[in-house]
């Protein structure tokens, strides 16, 4: 009888070490930003699905595309659907966009849309709990005199935070709607 129970105790570790070195890393988490102007807290105000995109309002090209892209979906989506749904966008430009800034930029693809900021501890703070990333570089040929490269992804949080999916490169209203389906 001994034995068997420490067969099956060999067992029981064994499975349990296997499926710790073989689980994917958990990306995300709680967050707090500004939004426009006020204290703002993702616990606070998550909806069942959060689709969160990292950018700055100044961006020329890839930030508009994607929340555009984003607003088709979410005007895709059934009111009951919609409803279970937050976009969030967050400015990595600390430097140049105002809270009121980017709070009115998100808003300008859609009246729900959260556009939040921080203090350059805050946002690298976020950006870390995501593994996503930025660097600003001075560029005499911009119009701004400086660009931004950032990650160009949507990530979809459930209301803890944590990633269950990432589209990069969100070209496709249709591609962010699936991803929020098969998601939500």
């Amino acid at each position: 009888m001994s034995s068997l129970f420490a067969a099956l105790l060999a067992l029981a570790v064994l499975s349990g070490v296997i499926w710790y070195s073989n689980r994917q890393p958990e990306l995300g988490g709680t967050f707090s930003a500004n939004y426009n102007g006020q204290d703002w807290n993702f616990k606070d105000d998550a909806r069942k699905m959060n689709l969160l995109y990292i950018g700055y309002a100044k961006c020329p090209d890839v930030c508009p595309m994607a929340l555009s892209y984003t607003n088709q979906a979410i005007n895709l989506l059934s009111d009951n659907e919609r409803k279970n749904v937050r976009v969030i966008f967050l400015s990595v430009d600390v430097e140049h966009d105002t809270p009121a800034a980017v709070a009115t930029y998100a808003q300008q693809f859609n009246p729900e849309f959260i556009g939040i900021s921080g203090s350059r501890v805050i946002v690298d703070t976020i950006v870390n709990l995501f593994k996503a990333s930025y660097v600003e570089e001075k560029d005499a040929k911009s119009y701004l005199g400086y660009s931004i490269s950032h990650t160009d992804r949507i990530y979809f949080l459930n209301k803890k935070g944590i990633v269950l999916d990432t589209l990069p490169n969100p070209r496709s209203a249709e591609s962010i709607v699936q991803k929020i389906r098969e998601n939500l």
